[in-house]
């Protein structure tokens, strides 16, 4: 190359090198603006007018938990799935008819293997049997003969792959679908946004900002769920913020028998990430809310809405462009194609966390969020 071209190859790479610095900086500006809305999440301009606790659901006493439990499996994988199982797996008076894993959090081979390893250790503790069916044309199989057997509530702690799976093909089976609960949803312009402005974690003080991942893992399952039109409960991000598990709430739970232990030990690294990466004292338990929603239904506030599978335009981050099943208050004349639903953002006495989801004395204390 001759000295012009170099010269000419040099000013390029100087000019891409300039470019790229500016950008950063930009970034990092950006990052730094103490916006109030970016930083928190929260900006309600009217509130969700609240269904009569009179008019809510009964508890599940009949339920089939989906999941894609992947509790220790990496540092940043979260254990809510086990969580919700081992709390449910407390109760007495509800039948759990099944479990069914579900890719998401992990491959299908990790879900299922965590399935089955917190199944076996509640079943030498309690001696309470719980089946765990594989994803996919085993979990089909088995959901559609429980469904068979009567009424039953389906708790979808990961994507809705294989409940839409079965809704599509066996819609004489429908009306034995009690209610679907489902981690998922969000009103139009909420962030998901863990840190809350608190000043600590990554980011420069803001933190990581989540998806509303059981939809952006397979928005298709959740059009086919709406159209089904079953009834539908949304335990949302909104919901599960109102309460953190720290430390010393998972001591408490290590309590509850080897199965508790092996959950405890399985959720210290999750929270590990949550207080130095997000800073935060505790994580949200956003499956264990949809447990504790079958449980005791009257201890939440739900409002009425509709939902569609869509991206916010609100949200000016490429990263929140993901896929998201966004709500709006549902009136009473309206022609959506799509049913009501109800949209579960909050506990009704979230003073008390989640007391009483372990028995004999035994109370999960997590404490109102900060």
């Amino acid at each position: 190359m001759s000295g012009k071209g170099k010269t000419a190859l040099r000013r390029v790479s100087l000019c891409l090198a300039g470019s790229l610095c500016v950008a950063v900086l930009l970034i990092a500006a950006t990052l730094a603006m103490p916006v109030r809305e970016w930083r928190t999440g929260e900006y309600w301009p009217q509130p969700l007018p609240s269904v009569d606790p009179a008019a809510m659901p009964p508890a599940a006493d009949r339920i089939w938990i989906d999941t894609d439990a992947a509790c220790g499996a990496g540092a940043t994988t979260d254990p809510d799935d086990c969580l919700a199982i081992l709390a449910l797996a407390t109760q007495s008076d509800i039948i759990i008819a099944g479990v069914s894993s579900v890719s998401g959090n992990d491959e299908l081979a990790i879900t299922e293997r965590t399935a089955r390893e917190l199944a076996d250790r509640i079943a030498r503790q309690t001696g309470r049997m719980i089946p765990v069916h594989r994803g996919g044309k085993e979990a089909a199989a088995a959901l559609t003969g429980a469904l068979a057997d009567g009424p039953l509530t389906i708790l979808a702690l990961g994507p809705l792959s294989n409940v839409a799976s079965l809704l599509e093909t066996r819609p004489d089976l429908h009306a034995n679908i009690e209610r679907i609960i489902a981690v998922m949803g969000r009103r139009p312009g909420h962030l998901f946004h863990p840190s809350e402005g608190n000043g600590g974690g990554m980011l420069l003080g803001h933190g990581p900002i989540f998806r509303d991942f059981n939809v952006a893992m397979d928005p298709g399952a959740v059009r086919a769920v709406l159209s089904a039109g079953v009834p539908l409960v949304l335990i949302p991000y909104e919901a599960a913020r109102e309460v953190e598990i720290d430390a010393a709430d998972l001591r408490q739970i290590s309590l509850a028998g080897p199965a508790g232990r092996w959950v405890a030990d399985r959720s210290r690294a999750w929270l590990t990430y949550w207080n130095e990466d997000i800073g935060r004292s505790g994580f949200y338990p956003f499956d264990l809310l949809a447990a504790a929603f079958a449980i005791a239904p009257q201890r939440f506030d739900c409002a009425a809405v509709s939902a569609e599978v869509g991206r916010d335009d609100t949200l000016s981050f490429p990263f929140s462009r993901a896929r998201a099943l966004l709500v709006e208050t549902r009136v009473e004349d309206t022609t959506s194609e799509t049913p009501g639903v109800l949209y579960c953002h909050g506990l009704r006495d979230a003073s008390t966390g989640l007391y009483g989801l372990w028995p004999e004395g035994r109370r999960l204390t997590a404490s109102r969020r900060k």
